[in-house]
């Protein structure tokens, strides 16, 4: 019967006489999220909750708009009551923040919510409006028709995802009331198309931990035409040098393996299906770094290797001045079951100079140890069960959305803001609800990002139905 109700849901609100208004709903939605700008920081979030929060009350939603102590940073929690719930909620969470541009590298404006070939053009189109747009539509659909509740249904568009100390950690801390739920939905798994067909969908049931530490070192400063050996610069590249030649030996946890082997069979890649099953350490290395030099060999990268990649490099101040100091930012991404102080030490070996410091970034007011001690517990999370409703729906229904779509759980090979949940035992998915080829997944955090079209209203009619399968009676 859930599952008649859900084809009614979709089929009620994609009659042909409405179905063209009903599918731009989704679009255009996520055109206005991408023309506020919310780069973190500062972030600005409570824009967002502004544009969605009379909206959502409209439908009977109850709407907290949850201030942090950042004017103007503000997370947004809409809860869709089930009048005598049988079971406790679900939450769709997104985040409201995006990464800041480059603007003179992109060819269109960053915030102009273009449509362009075939796309929706914008930071944020992909990571994470777009999903956002598509959760809340979901929802939206799921409040008109009037169906009845099992359970509460929760949209939170969170502030601080991309950085901050106002994120979902904070939220929970202080708000746990508003978020508490049985089971959530977020970003992360791909759906990979080649060919114009979707092939692999992957259900994220754990992510990747990211922590960022500073590589720094001391010289000489002196006049430029003079440079001394003892270079803070020189000193630093050097560093960054053996960081980049550096490679962490391959390591793929359950979740990878599985994840890997139904990736060989969806785009028939024997090589990866050859990384997945062997028990060879140095066939493992070879087969990965193979794969890394190949395509999707960031992808593959980060699924099997804890690795480091510097992002912010900050040294000098004249043209004519060789400075003292000089200070790389290094992000650290580690696999699940990985230890921030044995990958700190391992990053002091490569480098392998005692004048170059590595120093954890943390905000205040945690300590170093505090911070250290958090991803010590963060590290033995274990995977989401995938013997649950939410993930036997959302299978089910992805495999009716894009018939021949290979579906299995995945690591995520970035991180999220799930972890509040996660470490209180809830399940927690992840999706970036549409078909993406790789040249749209390159984009993401980078120049001219964007999301298909024709996948933003795919992905939201299949997050419809699911949320009517696991929310209605």
């Amino acid at each position: 019967m859930r599952r008649a109700l859900a084809g009614f849901v979709v089929a009620f609100f994609l009659m042909p006489a409405a179905a063209q208004a009903q599918q731009s709903e989704v679009v255009s939605l996520a055109q206005e999220l991408v023309r506020l700008n919310t780069s973190n920081p500062p972030g600005n979030e409570a824009q967002v909750a502004e544009l969605l929060a009379p909206r959502l009350r409209a439908l009977g939603f109850e709407v907290d708009v949850i201030q942090t102590p950042t004017p103007g940073k503000a997370h947004l929690v809409a809860r869709l009551r089930a009048a005598n719930p049988t079971e406790k909620p679900i939450l769709l969470a997104g985040h409201a923040d995006v990464v800041g541009v480059e603007p003179e590298l992109w060819t269109f404006d960053p915030f102009g919510g273009t449509l362009s070939g075939g796309n929706l053009l914008g930071r944020g189109a992909l990571d994470f409006k777009g999903g956002l747009a598509a959760f809340t539509v979901a929802a939206m659909r799921l409040a008109r028709s009037g169906a009845p509740l099992k359970r509460d249904v929760i949209l939170l568009s969170e502030a601080d995802e991309e950085g901050g100390s106002y994120g979902t950690r904070w939220l929970a801390d202080n708000h746990w009331d508003k978020i508490d739920a049985g089971v959530s939905l977020n970003e992360g798994g791909w759906i990979f198309e080649r060919g114009g067909r979707p092939r692999l969908l992957g259900i994220t049931t754990i992510d990747k931990n990211s922590l960022s530490v500073t590589v720094s070192t001391r010289g000489t400063s002196t006049h430029s035409s003079r440079p001394l050996p003892d270079s803070a610069i020189r000193r630093l590249v050097r560093a960054l040098n053996r960081i980049e030649r550096f490679a962490t030996r391959p390591r793929i946890i359950p979740t990878a393996r599985r994840y890997l082997r139904t990736w060989a069979r969806a785009f028939d890649a024997p090589r990866v299906r050859r990384l997945a099953n062997t028990r060879r350490a140095f066939e493992r290395f070879r087969l990965a770094n193979r794969l890394r030099d190949g395509r999707y060999g960031e992808l593959f990268n980060g699924l099997v290797r804890d690795i480091y990649v510097p992002t912010i490099l900050d040294a000098g101040f004249r043209s004519n001045v060789l400075p003292g100091t000089a200070v790389a930012t290094v992000n650290m991404r580690m696999l699940p079951g990985t230890h921030p102080r044995p990958m700190i030490r391992q990053l002091r070996r490569a480098i392998g100079d005692r004048r170059v410091t590595v120093e954890p970034i943390v905000t205040p007011p945690s300590t170093v140890e505090q911070t250290l001690d958090a991803f010590d517990e963060r590290a033995e999370q274990a995977p989401s069960s995938i013997d649950t409703d939410l993930y036997r729906t959302l299978a089910r229904e992805g495999r009716a959305q894009w018939p021949g779509v290979r579906v299995t759980p995945a690591l995520f090979e970035a991180g999220t803001d799930a972890v509040p949940w996660r470490e209180r035992g809830i399940p927690v998915y992840g999706v970036y609800p549409y078909p993406i080829s790789r040249a749209d997944l390159v984009r993401m955090h980078g120049n001219d990002e964007r999301v298909p079209v024709t996948g933003l209203e795919q992905g939201t009619e299949w997050i419809t139905r699911v949320l009517a399968d696991v929310a209605a009676q």
